[in-house]
């Protein structure tokens, strides 16, 4: 596996494809390239890239899996979460047509399919925040569909 930050290090270089070869992807990479500046969301851990890419007619077609983590908070406890991030057999294709340069750089298409991948919200200890009992008190028990709830329902007989 090699270590890269730089961008170039997921470059495709389309010639190089030409007559049936193959590009193999091994690489970890710093998650610089994901450019995430926000309170509730970082990465920090490297992204391990495993895959390869070849030409297919016209197209190039990128498959891969990838694993990181994401940081984010603690729905519950605001506590800070790594959740894993994987995925597996991953398929780009690009139109040749769109490769003016000849050259492919894949960080937009990573970004994107790990951007993706981030849930709406995690809880810490696999679901089971400790601080979840303390919290129980302040909300509301859930209310079976038979239930007498009076509540305004402008939807019920339709």
């Amino acid at each position: 596996m090699t270590k890269h930050s730089h961008p170039d290090a997921v470059k495709i270089f389309v010639e190089q494809l030409r007559s049936g070869h193959v590009e193999h992807l091994n690489e970890e990479l710093s998650p610089d390239f994901l450019n995430v500046r926000e309170k509730d969301l970082s990465f920090e851990d490297p992204i391990l890239l495993k895959g390869e890419a070849y030409l297919a007619e016209s197209e190039l077609i990128l498959h891969f899996d990838l694993s990181t983590f994401a940081a984010m908070p603690c729905s519950i406890c605001n506590e800070k979460v790594k959740v894993p991030i994987k995925l597996h057999h991953v398929y780009h294709h690009e139109p040749l047509s769109a490769i003016k340069s000849g050259v492919f750089c894949m960080l937009e298409v990573l970004r994107e399919v790990i951007l993706l991948e981030v849930p709406s919200f995690t809880e810490c200890n696999d679901g089971s925040c400790p601080k979840r009992d303390e919290l129980k008190k302040y909300l509301r028990k859930p209310q079976s569909p038979n239930s007498d709830d009076s509540g305004y329902r402008p939807f019920e007989n339709l």
